[in-house]
């Protein structure tokens, strides 16, 4: 079962690096692409809530968060009830991606599951959820 393993981090890796180099031009390179989807999609959500979404350590997902903030797609601001907090929101910049971003994941996702048929989709999507690490 090993090389099952093997192969879903092959396609990570694939998936990556593809979408790295479409967004390149535009300053999302290195995963930033991933955080921008996901602030986009729950705006307002804290920054220990997105690393554990893009299954990325905290400290990594807060320098990234950081570089994005200063590139202006990203803002942060102190949560309304615990001014320690923050919560991470899209800016007009991300929001006017947004919608390319989202295709090119559509499009890769349609791409990477177009052998298999509906009930195959529903079964991968079960036994994937079965995975932990």
């Amino acid at each position: 079962m090993f090389d099952v393993i093997r192969e879903i981090g092959a396609i990570t890796r694939k998936t990556q690096m593809r979408s790295n180099a479409e967004f390149r031009e535009i300053g999302l390179d290195n995963n930033g692409f991933i955080y921008i989807i996901r602030v986009c999609e729950d705006p307002g959500m804290f920054l220990a809530a997105l690393a554990d979404s893009v299954q990325i350590d905290r400290t990594t997902a807060f320098r990234t968060v950081k570089k994005l903030v200063a590139a202006g797609w990203l803002e942060l601001k102190a949560d309304a009830e615990d001014k320690r907090l923050r919560r991470v929101y899209p800016t007009a910049k991300a929001k006017a991606v947004y919608p390319q971003l989202h295709a090119f994941e559509q499009a890769s996702s349609d791409e990477l599951l177009k052998h298999l048929n509906q009930d195959e989709r529903e079964q991968l999507k079960q036994l994937v959820k079965k995975l932990s690490y």
